[in-house]
């Protein structure tokens, strides 16, 4: 769970109408503040970060049959757009405007189709048994495992890639993406793991070499 939606929780816990529209108040501001930060990163005309598809995803691809995507923290539309030209069906979500109409206009420029939703994690429906891949990369999962086991068809994939934790002991990195040693198998205990790795390579977040995670797992069928 979200601090935001803790708060607005413990709001409705306590009662009263003051103290439920303070907690909206302090979900509404946080969630504007979270999409003005992403829109200035999407803004720079310097990334920070990789503007080419995950190396891992595309290598997770070949001899798969497309089918539904769904791109978590969709951004810029690297990977979304990389997956509508493999032929997959995609949906990109993303709290962030500017990286939204990038995600398509990017789209448009390679002739290819994606749906876009402009909203955050919490609030979207992942739906049940709806998607054949789901990618999760530099995106904190934590709090959506449940929902992305339930929203996976049976034989469905998801593809995570992420800092590990000696990567920050030498920079500041936000918590969501970041993972103990054999962390992620566990997150999803009973998927068939068909790659894991902690590597020393370069991260598409920050373009440097430091540790990294990443897992492709397969949903029971």
């Amino acid at each position: 769970m979200t601090p935001r939606r803790k708060a607005l929780l413990l709001a409705l816990a306590a009662g009263g109408l003051v103290a439920c529209a303070l907690a909206g108040l302090l979900l509404l501001y946080g969630h504007n503040l979270e999409r003005r930060r992403w829109n200035l990163i999407f803004s720079s005309p310097w990334p920070s970060f990789n503007t080419e598809p995950s190396r891992f995803l595309v290598e997770a691809l070949p001899g798969r049959k497309p089918g539904t995507a769904l791109d978590l923290g969709m951004g810029q539309g690297r990977n979304a757009v990389y997956l509508a030209r493999q032929g997959w069906q995609v949906t990109g979500v993303d709290v962030s405007d500017v990286g939204i109409a990038q995600a398509r206009e990017q789209a448009r420029k390679a002739g290819v189709s994606i749906h876009t939703v402009l909203q955050d994690a919490d609030s979207f429906d992942f739906g049940r048994s709806r998607w054949d891949l789901v990618a999760v990369i530099y995106f904190p999962p934590r709090a959506y495992i449940a929902r992305i086991r339930e929203s996976l068809r049976p034989g469905g994939l998801v593809v995570v890639e992420g800092f590990h934790r000696d990567a920050a002991r030498r920079r500041r990195i936000g918590p969501g993406v970041v993972f103990d040693s054999g962390e992620l198998p566990r997150l999803f205990e009973g998927f068939r793991v068909l790659r894991y790795e902690e590597v020393t390579d370069v991260a598409d977040w920050g373009k440097q070499q430091t540790r990294l995670v990443r897992l492709l797992a397969q949903k029971p069928i």
